[in-house]
């Protein structure tokens, strides 16, 4: 009884309760472990596809697009030279005929003219005569002075000889008198003719210019003459014709007004970064450096400029230069520059016959090809963005470049190089791209993603997160 109650004391006091110790750990770890947590191996991140396209430099010309109006070259305004009476006139001067070079279109009564010349003629005849004359005269003169200055040396021998004769007596006073006023005599009659010749030269002397001045007379006559017969310098297409045969004209009244037909000119305008183009562009031909000015940097060099126009349904294109500047500065209206395009004759005249001719007051479209003096840059005008930057593609991520465009026309922009990094060769991207920021990873549309492109993360299997604990007990 007595040991049966010590092993129920020993099994109540040891036993159980590490049983009961043992049980409590097992469920402490059973309901406090932490589950399995499954984790999502992270991706790889992958470049995002673009469409890009290569950039190429300028090599042609820099072509700048205007409109302008086809006006004359020049248009003659021909006005009398004299006075008189139209009795000629050619039967196509009349506003809209055709007159040829060189054709007799007035005359203004010849006639009178012709009279006119001939009695300034004969006045320079006359003072030719006149002129010979007096030439005469003065050398008669000479010959006359010449013997009257022997003879009063006559005359004084006398004088001298006489007066020693009245010395010794030899003769009377009377007679010494005598030969002395004779000695006066002819020392006036020398004066006389010393003072005729001077006279003589003044006469010759106004002569002369009398007979310069029939000369002038003469021709001046001659030069109404030819004025009196208008002859038309150049060909073209009378505009003005307000004189009617028989008409009474003054000088300095309109005749008639041709406009040439040699050439035409197209009047356009430039904006001023446009015009900076013209003004650098490259010239053709070397320049005389003995002939360089202050404005020679603003002095245009004739570039080539395309003259399209359109007529009876056809396109037509005629080559032009652009050879001058209208005017000294900038049109206060359209804040532009007003430029003149010269067509030559041998372009309008070589249109085909069926091809109606390029004339005045036609609107057309003008293309200047200027050759810039510093190099430039063409690449698809979809790589401009919205605010002026290009979207490059370097070492497989995206570089935005501020760039200033020159010219964006038929889909392809035109750049600078001076301003920005941008060269030949390079790839921009023109497709739209969503987030775009410098150093996006990017990639050309078509090629395969490497392997070594990818950043790898670690996405091995995924780990349990439990508590750990001992469980000890010192037996008894």
């Amino acid at each position: 009884m007595i040991r049966f109650l010590s092993k129920t004391r020993w099994l109540t006091h040891h036993v159980l309760p590490t049983i009961i110790l043992v049980s409590s750990a097992v469920a402490f770890f059973a309901m406090g472990s932490t589950p399995e947590v499954p984790r999502k191996p992270k991706t790889a991140i992958k470049a995002t596809v673009v469409a890009v396209a290569e950039i190429h430099a300028l090599d042609g010309p820099l072509t700048i697009e205007t409109t302008g109006e086809v006006v004359p070259h020049r248009v003659l305004s021909i006005a009398s030279e004299v006075q008189g009476r139209i009795v000629f006139k050619h039967p196509n001067l009349r506003v809209g005929e055709q007159v040829r070079a060189g054709e007799t279109l007035i005359k203004i009564d010849p006639q009178r003219f012709a009279l006119t010349v001939q009695r300034l003629e004969i006045n320079v005849n006359q003072a030719a005569t006149t002129l010979k004359q007096l030439q005469q005269d003065r050398a008669n003169l000479t010959v006359q002075v010449v013997l009257a200055r022997k003879s009063h040396q006559i005359l004084v021998d006398d004088v001298k000889r006489i007066r020693g004769l009245h010395e010794s007596r030899a003769t009377s006073i009377s007679e010494l008198g005598a030969t002395e006023k004779l000695e006066l005599d002819a020392r006036l009659v020398i004066e006389q003719l010393v003072g005729r010749g001077r006279s003589l030269e003044v006469q010759i002397a106004e002569q002369e210019l009398a007979g310069k001045l029939a000369m002038v007379q003469l021709e001046e006559a001659k030069i109404d003459q030819v004025a009196a017969e208008v002859k038309v310098p150049v060909s073209g297409i009378v505009v003005a014709a307000p004189q009617e045969e028989y008409a009474m004209v003054q000088a300095g009244d309109l005749l008639l007004s041709i406009e040439e037909t040699g050439c035409l000119e197209v009047h356009c305008h430039l904006k001023l970064d446009e015009m900076a183009w013209v003004w650098g562009s490259r010239a053709t031909a070397p320049a005389d450096s003995a002939k360089k000015s202050l404005d020679d940097d603003k002095r245009i060099t004739p570039v080539v400029a395309d003259v399209t126009y359109n007529a009876a349904g056809t396109s037509h294109t005629l080559h032009g230069r652009l050879v001058r500047q209208h005017g000294a500065g900038l049109d206060p209206a359209t804040r532009t520059i007003a430029c003149r395009v010269l067509v030559d004759g041998n372009q309008i005249e070589s249109a085909a016959e069926y091809q109606i001719p390029l004339m005045t007051g036609m609107f057309v479209n003008v293309q200047v090809k200027c050759h810039p003096n510093r190099p430039l840059l063409q690449l698809p005008e979809q790589g401009i963005r919205t605010d002026g930057c290009v979207w490059l593609m370097r070492g497989g991520k995206l570089c935005a470049v501020p760039v200033k465009t020159i010219q964006s026309r038929g889909g392809v922009a035109i750049v600078e190089t001076e301003l920005n990094k941008i060269q030949p060769r390079d790839k921009v991207i023109v497709s739209p791209v969503a987030n775009a920021k410098d150093g996006l990873a990017v990639r050309e549309q078509g090629d395969r993603i490497n392997e070594a492109e990818k950043v790898a993360i670690d996405a091995s299997q995924p780990t349990t997160v439990g508590h750990a604990g001992t469980v000890g007990g010192a037996s008894p």
